[in-house]
C-alpha cells in the first residue's frame, strides 16, 4: 500500500491535492519490514483517522488531517514514540501477525526492524511538523485512492471526490 503525508495551507476555498512534492513523504508499507515501521507509528495517530475518516488508520482509503490545533500534541505523540524507541534494542522483531501460504503452515510474520532507521522517520516526521507549524500550514495523511488524489496521480473516469 501506498501512503503519503504532507503540507497543505488549510483554506476552505483551497483544493486539497496534489500536495507540493517539496513538503512531502512517500513511503509503501507492501513489505513487512516497511510495514513493521508503520505499525510503529500508525496506533499513536490512530484518533485522527477515527475523527476524519472513521475508520481505522490501517484500513485503506483513508485521509486524515491534522490541523494547525493538532500540530502541538503530534509533537509530543512523536516525542514519546522516539523515548519508547530509545527503550528498543539496537534491532528487535516486531510481531505483526500470521501469514499461511497455500500448501504451508502457519508462519509469524516477525520483520527485522532497526532502532536508528525508527528514530530517524520519527525525526523526519518532526521536521515536517516544525515547518508546518513555522509556514501556518497543515499536514494530512492519505492512502490508497487518497494517495493517488493527494500526489495527483489522474484518476479513472467516474471517480468520485469527497
Amino acid at each position: 500500500m501506498h501512503h503519503i503525508i504532507g503540507l497543505y495551507t488549510s483554506k476552505k476555498t483551497e483544493r486539497l491535492w496534489p500536495l507540493d512534492p517539496e513538503g512531502r513523504i512517500v513511503f509503501r508499507s507492501d513489505c513487512f519490514h516497511a510495514f513493521g515501521y508503520f505499525s510503529l507509528l500508525a496506533p499513536a495517530f490512530e484518533r485522527y483517522a477515527q475523527r476524519d475518516a472513521r475508520i481505522s488508520i490501517t484500513s485503506m482509503n483513508v485521509m486524515f488531517r491534522l490541523r494547525i490545533e493538532d500540530l502541538a500534541d503530534a509533537l509530543a505523540i512523536l516525542n514519546d514514540l522516539e523515548t519508547q524507541l530509545y527503550q528498543q534494542p539496537k534491532n528487535w522483531q516486531e510481531y505483526l501477525g500470521e501469514i499461511q501460504y497455500p500448501g504451508q503452515k502457519k508462519r509469524p510474520i516477525k520483520p527485522l526492524l532497526f532502532r536508528r532507521r525508527a528514530v530517524r522517520i520519527v525525526q523526519r516526521l518532526r521536521a515536517l511538523i516544525l515547518k508546518a507549524q513555522a509556514q501556518d500550514k497543515c499536514l494530512v495523511y492519505g492512502n490508497g485512492v487518497c494517495y493517488r488524489a493527494l500526489c495527483g496521480i489522474k484518476m479513472p473516469p467516474g471517480t468520485v471526490y469527497s
